[in-house]
């Protein structure tokens, strides 16, 4: 893999996906053209920077949905939204539901996971 992209996809990984740069000042950081970088990146990750950043954002409220403590509203700003509804929108195009669902589900996962251990766990008799 080409070094630059390399380099890149550390910073992306870094900041939890949250670039503040436009594509023309990532291309100039790494000494090439904007076009240039959004080819060479997709080319060598197979995928859009726009849509990589996107999955790695949202891979990090996957993590903090974890917490069901934390206000939904919480981790879209901490995913760096300002608007709830984008969040939403986001989070949903990448795994096709929205966020109060994948918290269920992982709800549900973690109940039957405790379960499970509790199960296993030997029987004392009296």
């Amino acid at each position: 893999m080409d070094i630059r992209i390399r380099i890149l996809l550390k910073i992306i990984e870094e900041r939890d996906g949250k670039l503040q740069m436009t594509s023309r000042q990532i291309g100039s950081m790494l000494g090439l053209g904007e076009a240039r970088v959004l080819r060479l990146f997709s080319t060598e990750v197979g995928k859009p920077l726009r849509r990589h950043s996107l999955e790695v954002r949202m891979a990090r409220a996957v993590e903090l949905l974890k917490n069901d403590q934390l206000p939904i509203k919480t981790i879209a700003s901490n995913c760096g939204y300002t608007e709830v509804s984008n969040f939403y929108r986001d989070f949903k195009s990448v795994y096709g539901v929205s966020p109060k669902q994948m918290r269920h589900m992982h709800m549900i996962t973690h109940l039957h996971s405790m379960r499970s251990q509790t199960d296993l766990e030997p029987q004392v008799s009296q």
